[in-house]
């Protein structure tokens, strides 16, 4: 698949995925998330701003398509995105080594280079991660049955890392498909104060009104953000139209619902796209070397 057919593929997954049951999926995505982010909530509000998980994603993607790919290679490749400075990628790499996530040691043939691996433990909040996207899907719309396995499967990550490698390196992310959601993406704890927003108005509001239930104090101290920064977000949005900010509550806009809907509906494709690419590549190596796909000899 070139690369054009691959964003036509990806484009039209979203479409099918934003015209199903999506609200089903996005409360189930933000409570899987959610129950991982109360474990380290100082952690994931660093990692979860788009920029870093960017960084963060390509370290995976790059581990997995090559054990020995030295650090210095990944920075080039964020650095060249833009998703950080070149003194930034270097604390942040810290970061990861600091809090157990990623090892790092002098390239036993050339010891001018770095090598890195992902830690079980951040191998083990990664998986947590990819299932909160993947199995939210699995409610929207059917699809390939080969891919119901995988999501159990100790394969996973090697699976879906293949696939995903192939749309970090054709910039296919929701920063780039949807920028316009960048200004809430991009800031402590990603997406998840806007989502918890949305999630508060399905369960505790109505859409149809409009109005959330939850003041600044009770999401703010649930995601470990404070109050003056969600204040900030629901200004920045009144002022494209998202928001109607009230004393104890927050009135959200059609707008922003198709805001939080459309930036979902690319993160559920692009969980899905990954895996349906993963598997096939999967496939295609076991029939070169002859393998059965379906006795895995």
């Amino acid at each position: 698949m070139n690369k054009a057919d691959l964003l036509e593929h990806l484009k039209e997954t979203s479409f099918e995925i934003a015209k199903g049951n999506i609200d089903d999926a996005i409360l189930l995505h933000f409570d899987l998330v959610m129950e991982q982010y109360r474990t380290k909530p100082s952690f994931y509000k660093n990692v979860f701003k788009y920029d870093r998980l960017m960084v963060a994603l390509s370290l995976l993607s790059f581990s997995y398509k090559d054990e020995r790919v030295p650090l210095s290679k990944v920075k080039a490749f964020c650095y060249e995105r833009g998703y950080m400075s070149h003194n930034s990628l270097d604390s942040y790499f810290s970061f990861f080594v600091i809090t157990g996530n990623m090892n790092v040691r002098l390239d036993a043939e050339d010891g001018r280079q770095r090598i890195f691996q992902p830690t079980n433990a951040a191998l083990r909040d990664t998986t947590q991660l990819v299932k909160s996207y993947l199995l939210p899907s699995q409610l929207v719309s059917p699809y390939d049955s080969r891919l119901f396995d995988i999501v159990s499967s100790a394969d996973l990550l090697d699976v879906f890392f293949r696939g995903y490698t192939r749309l970090l390196e054709a910039e296919f992310q929701v920063g780039n498909l949807l920028p316009e959601a960048k200004w809430f993406l991009n800031r402590d704890g990603g997406h998840l104060p806007m989502l918890a927003l949305y999630a508060d108005t399905l369960r505790n509001g109505s859409l149809a009104t409009g109005y959330n239930v939850s003041s600044y104090v009770e999401v703010s101290a649930r995601l470990g953000v404070s109050k003056t920064h969600m204040q900030r977000m629901i200004k920045e949005g009144e002022l494209q139209g998202y928001f109607k900010g009230h004393k104890r509550v927050v009135e959200i806009s059609p707008a922003f619902i198709e805001l939080i809907r459309r930036a979902m509906s690319i993160y559920f494709s692009v969980a899905r796209v990954s895996l349906e690419l993963g598997v096939d590549d999967s496939d295609m190596n076991r029939k070169s070397f002859g393998v059965c796909s379906s006795c895995g000899r």
